[in-house]
Parts: structure tokens; C-alpha cells; sequence
């Protein structure tokens, strides 16, 4: 049994204290543009923000970056493309294997994005995801606003386990980022 064939790291998610402004500077000093907002509750209540690399006419992946409102600054999780679909299977079953490593969520397909997804937890708590057939935007892409019971779930494979993504329930420290 081998490890999932990694093609690159491709997105980061995190949480901040202030979205509106983290996806500003973010937008203005990167490069990056929206590509869909989550809300809860009222539509000017954002939740989370997904950025891509704004390139133009090219193609890119549907985000780059993923930013999410919370009451601290803290690294979510990096995510790493592999090859196809059976590649996703072959890293949730060499992971799984090990015994060390805590599934987090999946497999299933985004919504948002549409990728192909399994997530686990490394020995220390950090999330890392395995993904594979992501949307694709151009500068044409209109960004979307999107509830959480829209933005939030799943093509196929299971729910979305909420804040046990979010914020491990079994207490591992996540790494802060600096204010």
C-alpha cells in the first residue's frame, strides 16, 4: 500500500477576526479575487469567503484561499491535488492503514468548487485534505452568495460535521496565525 500520488498543494483555509478586511488586503496585495461567500442567517452576515488567483482570462481553480469569520486567528487546513478520483482512495485507504491519523470529513464532493474531497487530521490535529476535479474560474466568474445550508454541503458522501471541523473537539492545539 502506498501513499496518495501528491500533484501540489493548491488552497489554505483559516480563520480570522475580521474577514471583510483579511479578504481585502488579501485581494489588493496578492491578487486574489472572490469567487463565493457563505452567510449565516442575514445575507450581510458572511461566514467564510473562498479566493481565487485572479489571472485574467485563464483558468484557475475555484480558490486559492478560504477565509472564514471567527473569534480567532488560526490555521484550518492545506489542502494537496492528486491525480484522480482513485487516487483520493488510495490516500483515505494508505491513511487509514496507519493508524495514526484521524479522519476529519469525507469522501464526498463540494458543492462550491466541486471537488472531490477526504479530510484527516495528522498525529498533531492539523487538517489536510486530499482533492481531486475542482471548478475552474476566469475573471468572467461572477463571485456567488450562498447560505450555509447551500454552501456547506455536499454533492454525495456525508454532512458536514460542523464545528468539530472547525475547532477539534478533542482539544489539539491549532497553530495561530500572527496578528
Amino acid at each position: 500500500m502506498e501513499p496518495a500520488h501528491v500533484k501540489r498543494s493548491a488552497h489554505c483555509v483559516f480563520r480570522s477576526t475580521d474577514l471583510k478586511a483579511t479578504n481585502a488586503w488579501y485581494n489588493k496585495y496578492l491578487g486574489l479575487a472572490k469567487t463565493d461567500d457563505i452567510y449565516a442567517g442575514e445575507k450581510d452576515n458572511l461566514l467564510a469567503t473562498f479566493n481565487h488567483v485572479d489571472a485574467g482570462d485563464e483558468f484557475v481553480d475555484h480558490h486559492t484561499l478560504l477565509a472564514v469569520q471567527s473569534d480567532s486567528h488560526a490555521f484550518n487546513h492545506l489542502s494537496f491535488e492528486v491525480a484522480d478520483f482513485d487516487d483520493v482512495q488510495i490516500g483515505h485507504e494508505y491513511l487509514a492503514s496507519k493508524g495514526k491519523y484521524k479522519h476529519a470529513w469525507g469522501v464526498g464532493r463540494h458543492v462550491l468548487g466541486s471537488q472531490i474531497y477526504d479530510y484527516w487530521r495528522d498525529p498533531w490535529g492539523r487538517i489536510h485534505e486530499h482533492w481531486t476535479d475542482s471548478d475552474m474560474v476566469n475573471m468572467d466568474h461572477k463571485p456567488g452568495l450562498h447560505s450555509t445550508e447551500e454552501g456547506l454541503v455536499s454533492q454525495w458522501g456525508p454532512e458536514f460535521p460542523g464545528d468539530s471541523f472547525l475547532d477539534d473537539p478533542e482539544n489539539h492545539a491549532v497553530q495561530p496565525i500572527p496578528a
